[in-house]
């Protein structure tokens, strides 16, 4: 069975010469039903916006694009990790999350102050605000389901994520600067490597530009991340593992799936990210212009007024886990005074105190 799918594979890649696009989520339906599946907090597909969990909405003009909010909320357990909230937009695995693919993915992301949700927002929609350590993500290329050997150590291959520095606390808000992080994992599954890149301070209301570009390979596969600047790489790195590879007996090497959570340690407050567009394809320019039109199309909603707050909603379930590595990263200042403020109010009426979390699994 594993040599059929790896020769399928194969046959698949020679298919897909030339700017081939896998995957299209431009949002011009005007809802969120080109994603396959979502899960509002309470199981894959069930639920909705008014089923006391987590929030998808879909939004026509967030600072002139389309945009999708995923708002994790207390009540929101996508996952079953323990001491976790989590809202996902997700994927099933695909052709292309296996070796030997090389992909680009291009999106956006912005996380919003008051400002932009007093504008913008919808019912339970809310400032984002982190917890502490490195529990916010927001991206990920999740390793697969398959059943693993007990020394297995092993979390999603590609994740974004917004980290923050100071001890890990439940229940309180990180504030130490807060930057925007890509870590990723691969090689043996009981001893993998690990990566983190740490990015620029975060800013609020501001449309992050993403493109990844992975080689999918548990030892020279390739990553690089594209931020803001879709010409030249923040990181890059063109030699390194991407997939786990397992004991015999196993599927092995491991593939991956796409999921787009707003995913953290338990917090009391509600927090939102938008969405962006997002595309996969076989090459750069296949990405780039597969969201031209899209790009086109939100530039004239710029001279529109912004969508009224109004509600109404959908939600599912994975099982995930958070890495051994807490709260790593560099010093650096804030992005973004007024958001900095912001979220310091946040963190007034939301902790005092908190429990420490380093334990979470």
């Amino acid at each position: 069975m594993l040599a059929n799918s790896i020769a399928c594979n194969r046959l698949n890649v020679s298919k897909a010469s030339g700017d081939t696009v896998f995957l299209n989520r431009d949002l011009s339906n005007g809802d969120l039903t080109q994603w396959t599946h979502r899960d509002f907090g309470s199981g894959t597909d069930a639920g909705s916006n008014t089923s006391g969990a987590g929030y998808l909405w879909y939004h026509a003009n967030v600072g002139g694009r389309r945009a999708a909010s995923i708002t994790v909320t207390p009540t929101a357990h996508a996952s079953p990790a323990a001491n976790s909230d989590s809202v996902y937009l997700w994927e099933p695995r695909q052709f292309w999350n296996h070796q030997p693919y090389e992909i680009w993915l291009r999106t956006s992301v912005l996380f919003p102050s008051a400002t932009t949700i007093s504008s913008s927002g919808l019912s339970g929609e809310a400032p984002f605000a982190p917890t502490t350590g490195e529990w916010n993500w927001f991206l990920e290329f999740h390793n697969d389901s398959s059943p693993l050997p007990s020394c297995a150590k092993e979390f999603a291959n590609i994740s974004l994520d917004v980290k923050t520095d100071g001890p890990v606390l439940d229940g309180v808000v990180g504030t130490k600067n807060p930057r925007m992080a890509l870590r990723i994992m691969g090689g043996s599954d009981c001893s993998p490597s690990i990566v983190w890149v740490d990015g620029p301070p975060l800013q609020w209301d501001h449309w992050y530009e993403i493109l990844l570009h992975i080689k999918w390979d548990p030892k020279r596969g390739i990553v690089e991340w594209y931020l803001d600047n879709l010409s030249s790489p923040y990181y890059s790195n063109l030699k390194i593992p991407t997939l786990f590879t397992r004991p015999k007996g196993y599927v092995s090497p491991s593939y991956t799936s796409l999921t787009v959570p707003n995913y953290r340690l338990h917090a009391t407050w509600n927090s939102t990210i938008y969405l962006g567009p997002l595309a996969v394809g076989s090459t750069k320019n296949s990405v780039l212009n597969a969201l031209n039109a899209t790009a086109s199309a939100s530039r004239m909603l710029r001279s529109r007024p912004p969508e009224p707050p109004v509600g109404h909603a959908r939600r599912h379930c994975r099982a995930d886990a958070q890495s051994d590595c807490l709260g790593q990263g560099r010093g650096a200042g804030s992005g973004c005074e007024v958001a900095g403020e912001e979220i310091e109010d946040i963190a007034e009426a939301h902790g005092a105190a908190g429990v420490s979390a380093d334990s979470c699994v």
